[in-house]
């Protein structure tokens, strides 16, 4: 009997056993379950990757020949970047050819840019076979009636001109100071460029072992402020424009709206015609540029040294004689000096 009571004791705690084992299990499950219901889940971080960048604008700075005057000046427009880098993209703006008064485009019209790369402060412009052709004179005003035996030595300036229309517009933009230029995916050479040309670089050239020079690869090059047109230069400009018979088109385009007495500047013809009554011509000395400064305001002030010989007989030694230049539309435009500008 005792040995009976001692089974059933021992099968109850079993059953026991088992049925609490049980109710502890589904205890833990269920507190899993809720626990994760009642957390948050947890956040992936994902790099999202835009394979379609939006455009973006940028104030660039262009230099593109001046009309009349064999200088570059600016032309600040906002581009518009799609997936082209901003060295390209500045490129691109020259080949399109300027928007504002009194600006030409150089290159010829059939070059195309092939890409654009920088490495370190060095930019690469690769362009097509066409960048080194010929440039047409009959497509840049003032040049259409060059005498033959000039037209070469013309084209290779206005070239040159071309070439650092380029490099100073690129070296606007911040960490590039040098370009390099390629024509087909190939490093091209001084006389690639033309003969010309070669000798505008090369001035000092004069035995065939320093004609060499002239065969090797072009180098990165600089910016150059020497092709870039300044107050002291547009004055000269205008006076060397005003020896024997004046070349109205180049004076005037580089003439300010308001002459020194503040009246306003007048017509081209108005002008020669006042001229050629008030003064039978001018001589300028061999230092005729003495000073130039330029104030943050947009004027600037040329010293300069010339003689006026007057219709009337008088001569008269202006030395000294300070030529005030105002910045009008991103160009540099003198004052008509007081001798002009009070007689009117």
């Amino acid at each position: 009997m005792g040995k009976n009571i001692r089974h059933i004791i021992i099968l109850i705690l079993v059953l026991f056993l088992f049925t609490g084992c049980s109710t502890m299990g589904e205890k833990i499950k269920y507190y899993d379950e809720n626990r994760k219901d009642s957390s948050p889940p947890a956040q992936e971080k994902v790099l999202s990757v835009d394979p379609d960048p939006r455009p973006e604008e940028q104030t660039i700075t262009i230099y593109f020949k001046h009309r009349y005057s064999d200088y570059l000046v600016p032309e600040v427009r906002t581009a518009v970047r799609d997936k082209q880098s901003w060295d390209q993209l500045v490129v691109e703006e020259i080949l399109k050819g300027p928007s504002q008064h009194d600006r030409v485009a150089i290159l010829p019209p059939e070059v195309r840019v092939l890409d654009v790369t920088r490495k370190g402060d060095i930019v690469f412009v690769n362009f097509s076979q066409e960048f080194t052709g010929d440039i047409n004179l009959s497509n840049i005003p003032g040049k259409e009636d060059i005498p033959e035996e000039k037209r070469d030595e013309v084209a290779a300036e206005m070239k040159l001109l071309g070439i650092y229309s380029i490099v100073n517009s690129l070296t606007e933009l911040e960490g590039i100071n040098q370009v390099k230029f390629l024509v087909e995916n190939r490093a091209i050479s001084y006389t690639d460029m033309g003969e010309n040309l070669a000798s505008l670089l090369f001035p000092e050239i004069e035995t065939p072992e320093e004609a060499q020079l002239t065969n090797q690869m072009m180098v990165a090059l600089p910016r150059n402020r020497a092709y870039i047109l300044t107050p002291a230069m547009a004055v000269e400009t205008v006076f060397k424009g005003l020896l024997g018979e004046p070349k109205w088109d180049t004076v005037y385009s580089l003439l300010s709206k308001e002459m020194a007495n503040k009246n306003q500047l007048p017509s081209k013809e108005e002008l020669a015609s006042l001229w050629s009554a008030l003064v039978s011509g001018i001589e300028l000395d061999d230092k005729f540029i003495l000073d130039e400064e330029i104030k943050p305001d947009g004027r600037a002030f040329v010293t300069v040294s010339y003689t006026i010989n007057f219709a009337s007989g008088k001569k008269e030694k202006m030395h000294r004689d300070t030529i005030v230049v105002v910045n009008e539309d991103n160009i540099w435009k003198v004052k008509l000096p007081e001798f002009v500008s009070d007689f009117r």
